[in-house]
């Protein structure tokens, strides 16, 4: 039988004459804000004619490697791409794909340089350098030198699909981007793959922790959004967001109205509890200034106002930076006419109004000696809210500190009989207006205490009994607190506080006792301090359904428990199926009828 003739690949002369006929095209796709769901960017996507020969713009980039015409076939999509970009707002950002071998070439500054220059309004503060298909089996000396040398001329470096591969993490340590794109597969069904959930989730965190922006690539569902969104992810890219085409594309009101909202109910969820500090309650207002702007009329704004000790700069929707008071006023003899956007401080970190005092000091950790005076900005979607300065932070983490010492178990780190108070008082007012809280209401508390623990620590010293209560906070964590939701608090010595759902606690209550029976049967009875013995231990369990409904204060609820308490111990332990060991016990109280005994 015959063959199906194949089409010959295209030679290096039909490449020669795309390059010098100049016959390729750009398509744009955005890149969306998922803050307030506005486009913020454009990347660049090279088009090409299937009468040049070439039947994708892959095959054209595979003939110009192997034919060593790289460069000079992407002088002529640059040169396309950033003279479409002169005509788009300024606060628009152009990303530009770049392959390794052209990122690292000597030549390739200067040609950036030349190709901005020509394009009027397009300042390299406005163009991110995709590096592409960058992998181990790659070397290209001198790139991180490269990356550091653009960065000093104003333009960011981005690193597409990360973490494909085992060369992601290597390429970001070598790179250093100021934005990541998370690879497709990454994005593709997150929201039923709690795996990829996890990773996103921690990319999230180092680039918060790094001053990185991150942005989803692949986006094609609306479930796919939700979930990015959900996770904190800041930037998104795809084929539900937008298709490849023209710069007018617009985004629907409706779109961008689900978007804000979607954005708004995962703030509201991260933000810390009622007791911690948050940027929000830290920053202070700030001057901001137009990056147009004169350093001659910036600084005449400053001195109208001694208190300003500085003013953030932007332009159009995005921050440019931080100018200092005394640096501008420095400048103000010499450059008076030059625009304030060339006198920033470029890279300025910047947090939401929800973030906490911890990230933010472990942000602040990122500033060199030279911009450590620098404040952190905080902002929302495209609004600056404020700034907050490192002597604020030192300030508040030091509050927290204090108050931790009360609101935190020493032993577990959970929380103690003061947050413990707190949460209990907020559940009785919940109970007194039912339907109106959601699933934040808890109609069901549990005391949890280990018996015999006085002799467990005269036996084996208090090292070990700490040792042995981290363990029981760790079990209640692992059985009880995750799979409900539950509250637990620790009020002391081997005392225990849960609360949670009506019809919750219970079964999972008796599944803590089963695990810490297992797991009594490997705790030493003998030969601790002078032979001391010790009796088997177990659990108590002390559970009170619905009883928010039936107290009218904390301590209601403490004393409920001691009845309890001295009701369990007139009676016997209950008999474990493991050897017929003394076992853990659960007395309910009933509310109709009264005390019952489980086990």
């Amino acid at each position: 039988m015959g063959q199906t003739p194949t089409n010959p690949a295209p030679s290096r002369e039909q490449l020669l004459g795309v390059i010098s006929s100049r016959r390729v095209s750009v398509a744009f796709q955005p890149i969306l804000d998922l803050n307030d769901g506005m486009i913020v960017a454009y990347e660049a996507l090279t088009r090409i004619d299937a009468v040049t020969g070439f039947a994708n713009p892959a095959q054209l980039f595979e003939a110009a490697a192997k034919h060593g015409l790289l460069w000079e076939l992407e002088a002529v999509t640059r040169a396309a791409s950033i003279e479409a970009a002169a005509s788009w707002p300024s606060d628009t950002r152009l990303f530009l794909n770049t392959t390794p071998s052209v990122f690292a070439d000597a030549r390739f500054p200067g040609a950036l340089r030349e190709s901005t220059g020509r394009a009027s309004g397009v300042l390299p503060q406005r163009v991110v350098l995709e590096i592409t298909e960058l992998s181990d089996e790659q070397d290209f000396p001198g790139l991180a030198e490269q990356v550091r040398r653009l960065r000093d001329m104003g333009f960011d470096a981005a690193i597409d699909d990360a973490g494909a591969g085992a060369s992601g993490l290597n390429r970001m340590m070598i790179i250093r981007p100021t934005w990541i794109k998370l690879d497709r597969e990454f994005v593709r069904g997150i929201d039923t793959d709690r795996y990829k959930q996890n990773l996103v989730r921690f990319f999230v965190h180092f680039a918060r922790l790094s001053g990185v922006s991150v942005i989803a690539e692949g986006v094609e569902h609306k479930s796919e959004l939700a979930m990015v969104i959900d996770l904190g992810v800041r930037y998104a890219q795809g084929f539900y967001l937008g298709h490849p085409g023209s710069r007018e594309q617009t985004t629907d009101p409706r779109f961008v109205s689900t978007v804000r909202g979607r954005w708004a109910e995962v703030d509201a969820e991260a933000a810390p509890a009622n007791d911690s500090a948050t940027l929000a309650k830290l920053c202070r207002p700030v001057l901001t200034l137009d990056a147009d702007l004169t350093v001659a009329h910036a600084a005449a704004a400053l001195r109208a106002d001694e208190m300003l000790a500085g003013a953030v700069v932007r332009d159009g929707r995005r921050i440019g930076g931080w100018v200092s008071r005394q640096s501008l006023l420095d400048r103000a003899g010499e450059t008076a006419e030059v625009r304030i956007g060339d006198s920033v401080t470029e890279g300025t970190y910047q947090l939401p109004p929800s973030a906490s005092v911890q990230e933010a000091l472990e942000l602040a950790c990122l500033l060199d000696e030279d911009t450590i005076a620098d404040p952190l900005i905080v902002t929302s979607g495209a609004s600056v809210i404020g700034i907050v300065r490192v002597r604020d932070l030192l300030r508040a983490a030091a509050r927290e500190g204090r108050l931790g010492q009360s609101w935190r178990a020493p032993v577990t780190g959970l929380p103690a009989r003061i947050r413990a108070d707190q949460h209990v008082a907020a559940m009785i007012r919940m109970a007194r207006e039912p339907g109106t809280a959601g699933d934040a209401a808890h109609s069901d508390a549990a005391f949890v205490d280990l018996r015999a623990f006085a002799s467990y620590n005269a036996a084996f010293g208090y090292e070990l009994g700490d040792r042995l209560i981290r363990s029981l906070s760790d079990l209640i964590n692992s059985t009880v607190v995750s799979p409900i939701g539950a509250f637990v608090a620790h009020l002391g010595e081997d005392r225990f506080l849960l609360t949670g759902a009506a019809g919750k606690l219970g079964p999972r209550l008796a599944a803590l006792m089963d695990a810490f029976d297992q797991q009594a049967t490997l705790l030493p009875t003998s030969g601790g301090l002078g032979g001391v013995p010790c009796p088997p231990m177990s659990l108590r369990v002390l559970l009170l359904p619905g009883v928010f409904t039936r107290i009218a204060q904390p301590r209601d609820l403490y004393r409920r428990e001691q009845q309890l308490r001295a009701a369990s111990g007139s009676r016997s332990h209950r008999t474990s199926a493991q050897g017929g060991a003394t076992g853990s016990t659960m007395v309910t109280d009933w509310r109709r009828d009264g005390l019952r005994r489980a086990g």
